[in-house]
């Protein structure tokens, strides 16, 4: 076996010569990186982080956001907020349901989620007043009518009899109101999603025609 080599004689006199002259400052820097060492050995690990969405600005609700009114920030797993929005939600043209300051989290409570949204991007919320409050009650959120028009109503007499015209087809209901007051108006409300111009048209029909619904389901 081959012995591991040795460092020469005057070698060894000056190391020993440095580590007497030396000793405090060596016991000093060993003393210093053994506490060193423990510190790190006992220290917890950094917390882990996730990234969520906060406000670039103060930002109200008047309008809907757009790019650059959110900005991504990285915060401590604990300290999220639960509904926290992570970078990759599609905020652009949702809107805030309250204004935010700059620098606020923003979570699934703080933007208004339309109503029409499941049912398409260009839809809007429409209120109809049926004339038949026993038919309203046959329906529930989910159901889709045909909304129809009867010309010929007037505050004095019923509806005369002739063709009733479909205004819009197969829109989903969004709610069924709970009225306990409606102004003096007869009928029943609900809510379906349609698109700008039906609402435009079914609030033509509304002054003058006397509206039914069929359900389709």
């Amino acid at each position: 076996m081959t012995n591991a080599p040795r460092l020469p004689y005057r070698h060894r006199r000056a190391l020993t010569r440095f580590v007497d002259r030396h000793r405090r400052t060596l016991a000093a820097l060993l003393t210093a990186a053994a506490l060193i060492g423990g510190v790190l050995a006992v220290r917890p690990p950094p917390p882990t982080t996730v990234e969520v969405l906060v406000a670039a600005r103060d930002l109200d609700a008047s309008g809907p956001l757009s790019e650059g009114d959110l900005t991504r920030a990285a915060l401590p797993e604990s300290t999220a907020p639960r509904g926290a929005l992570p970078p990759s939600t599609e905020v652009v043209g949702r809107s805030l349901n309250a204004p935010v300051r700059r620098g606020e989290v923003i979570t699934d409570a703080r933007l208004a989620d339309p109503p029409t949204r499941p049912y398409g991007d260009d839809l809007v919320a429409v209120p109809v007043r049926v004339a038949d409050p026993g038919a309203v009650a046959l329906l529930s959120p989910g159901d889709r009518v045909d909304v129809l028009a009867a010309r010929g109503h007037d505050e004095f007499a019923p509806a005369r009899a002739g063709p009733a015209t479909e205004v819009v087809g197969a829109r989903p209901v969004l709610a069924v109101p709970a009225e306990t007051r409606h102004g003096g108006e007869a009928g029943a409300l609900i809510l379906i999603a349609a698109t700008p111009e039906e609402a435009r048209e079914l609030a033509g029909h509304a002054t003058g025609s006397r509206l039914s619904i069929t359900i389709r389901g």
